[in-house]
């Protein structure tokens, strides 16, 4: 699946080359293949490359739904089957028997896990283990470009740990290839520990990273990837979910494996710097953002257009997807594509779009009333790069979607699954249509804009109010589009709640809302992750350009503090050597 831009290789290739356990189970109890086929693998650049796409392939994820196997997708992709705004109050994900459902009624359980990508990441880890154990044995490449490949390698890694971090606090910590003489059921480390090897890989990688990939080359980790990686591990570090003395739920001694056990304000000063470093290095690299579309397609380019300017590493797909399967059956609405209706799309909550400003930066009321174009068209141009809404383009072939009940049989017109009143465009490319029906799924996972967020957040949180930095950094996100800055004289509490919103309306659908809501902690606050999630109902009024519309709660969800993390798997805690996370 990834193109890494090195040797594309068949799976039988790849299994030729080396063996890919799926477990960690099979990590902890074999070697990583026979001596005979490490040799080959390590006899030369062509050799090495081909390795080093495999790591690539099961250590980059896709914050895309891209189904299962017998769907199309490739054996190791995240096959949730959709994206999980479904299980916060950015969305409903139509279809009942999506992944985010466990959410939202509180089912997840070690039985019912979310975790697709659990085993990859372990077997990513081992390859990653034989890379930098033996690279340096390749004769036909330089040692600069050797230690190149420790640092991506270094990089994937890290990125692994991040997403185990993020999910489960603190894990296993596999540093070197075991021998069968050591302990093969390693213990879970602590979230310090687990956090500081992250931060660890990641300095050691930055130096030998190139400072940007070009061309082919995209797709491969760059500074600016380790930088962004460490930026936003260290924001998260410093959050209230992990930064305290007193974790989610009581976990008695093992406390620090689900917090650090303490709480410093100092964290923070170490995000705002390592944000600080992914801006500074983004001068160099000329990486910016997306400022020339104009006010009305600035933000839509940013996450429609591959590989621009904005973008600091991505997961990048090499086969082209149907409009009829992942991950793009699972976006479109059901009655634009009805070869889609199974997926029934993805509806956006009102929860949601009442973020959004108006373009003078004013909140805007939506208890009902007869003007819902016009309240629409007054809104942030983000929200029209990022939701559909009634008689709102979805492209060229559907210019005017029909959201208002009894609308027939007209473009869009399911308003039975469209619960929010409003359908998810952003993610899914404008091109898509009857007659260019394939594209490429490539997955953004780290972008300039968050690490002005990032900066904004975490010199706030620090200096317990706005610098004037801090206002620069989010201000320069609302300017390209078009919203005004942030009035001045703004207190602590007061700018968090600002930077909060903003990171809701910027990085929308793009995987970040599921983990800020955790990392801060209030999941459980009315319409966030419990409570009632609010749609609207559209009608028609007659002989009149306008639509009246009456809001309305389409599900109410249900919370349980042990959700503030995830549960590892039955089969997992059964090997005995994970202790499960608190109320699971």
């Amino acid at each position: 699946m990834k193109n890494a831009a090195i040797v594309i290789v068949t799976s039988i290739m790849l299994l030729t080359i080396v063996s890919c356990e799926d477990m960690m189970g099979d990590f902890l109890e074999k070697a990583p293949g026979v001596d005979v086929t490490e040799d080959t693998i390590f006899s030369s650049r062509s050799q090495v490359e081909m390795f080093l796409a495999s790591i690539y392939e099961y250590g980059v994820h896709s914050n895309l739904g891209l189904g299962s196997p017998d769907n199309g997708a490739p054996a190791i992709a995240n096959s949730a089957g959709t994206i999980d705004a479904g299980a916060t109050d950015e969305a409903e994900a139509c279809a009942n028997w999506y992944d985010p459902q466990k959410w939202n009624n509180a089912s997840v359980s070690p039985d019912n896990t979310d975790d697709p990508r659990f085993s990859h990441r372990f077997t990513a880890i081992r390859k990653v283990t034989v890379m930098l154990d033996r690279v340096d044995e390749v004769p036909d490449i330089t040692k600069e470009y050797a230690n190149q490949l420790k640092a991506e390698s270094k990089f994937i890694r890290a990125l692994n740990y991040f997403e185990m971090f993020k999910r489960y606090g603190g894990v296993p910590i596999i540093d070197h290839r075991l021998q069968l003489d050591e302990n093969l059921k390693i213990p879970r480390s602590s979230v310090e520990d687990v956090v500081n090897f992250i931060v660890k890989d990641c300095d050691e990688a930055i130096p030998d990273l190139p400072i940007n990939q070009l061309g082919a080359l995209r797709g491969r980790a760059t500074r600016g990837a380790a930088l962004a990686l460490k930026a936003r591990t260290l924001l998260y570090a410093a959050s209230d979910l992990f930064n305290t003395d007193k974790p989610y739920l009581d976990f008695g001694t093992n406390n620090k494996l689900i917090c650090y056990g303490n709480k410093d304000k100092e964290r923070w000063k170490l995000a705002a710097d390592a944000a600080k470093k992914v801006l500074d290095w983004a001068k160099e690299a000329n990486c910016y953002l997306i400022t020339d579309q104009g006010l009305d397609g600035n933000y839509k380019y940013s996450w429609q257009t591959y590989d621009n300017s904005e973008i600091i590493f991505a997961e990048k797909s090499s086969d082209a997807m149907g409009k009829y399967t992942w991950p793009w059956s699972a976006i479109s609405p059901p009655t634009v594509y009805p070869g889609n209706a199974g997926q029934s799309g993805v509806t956006v909550t009102l929860n949601l779009v009442s973020k959004y400003e108006d373009r003078l930066g004013n909140k805007v009321d939506w208890n009902g009333g007869n003007d819902l174009q016009a309240k629409m068209a007054s809104l942030d141009y983000r929200f029209s790069q990022t939701v559909v809404g009634n008689l709102m383009r979805w492209n060229s072939e559907f210019p005017k979607l029909q959201l208002w009940q009894d609308s027939g049989n007209g473009p869009g017109a399911d308003v039975n699954t469209c619960y929010g009143g409003f359908w998810l465009h952003k993610l899914y490319p404008e091109e898509i249509s009857e007659s260019v029906w394939r594209k490429v799924p490539n997955s953004t996972l780290y972008q300039l804009n968050e690490a002005y967020l990032n900066y904004a957040e975490a010199l706030n949180e620090y200096n317990e109010g706005p610098t004037q930095e801090a206002y620069d950094a989010i201000n320069t996100i609302r300017k390209r589009s078009g919203q005004p800055d942030l009035p001045t004289g703004l207190g602590y509490l007061e700018f968090r709640a600002k930077v909060r919103n903003e990171r809701a309306i910027e990085l929308a659908f793009d995987g970040h809302r599921f983990y800020d809501i955790r990392r801060w902690m209030i999941a459980e606050e009315e319409g966030v992750m419990q409570g009632g999630m609010l749609g609207i109902k559209i009608y028609q009024i007659p002989e009149s350009t306008e639509y009246r519309y009456e809001p309305y709660v389409f599900e109410t969800r249900s919370f349980s503090r042990r959700m503030y993390l995830h549960p590892f798997g039955t089969g997992e805690i059964n090997k005995g050597y994970l202790i499960q996370n608190p109320g699971y």
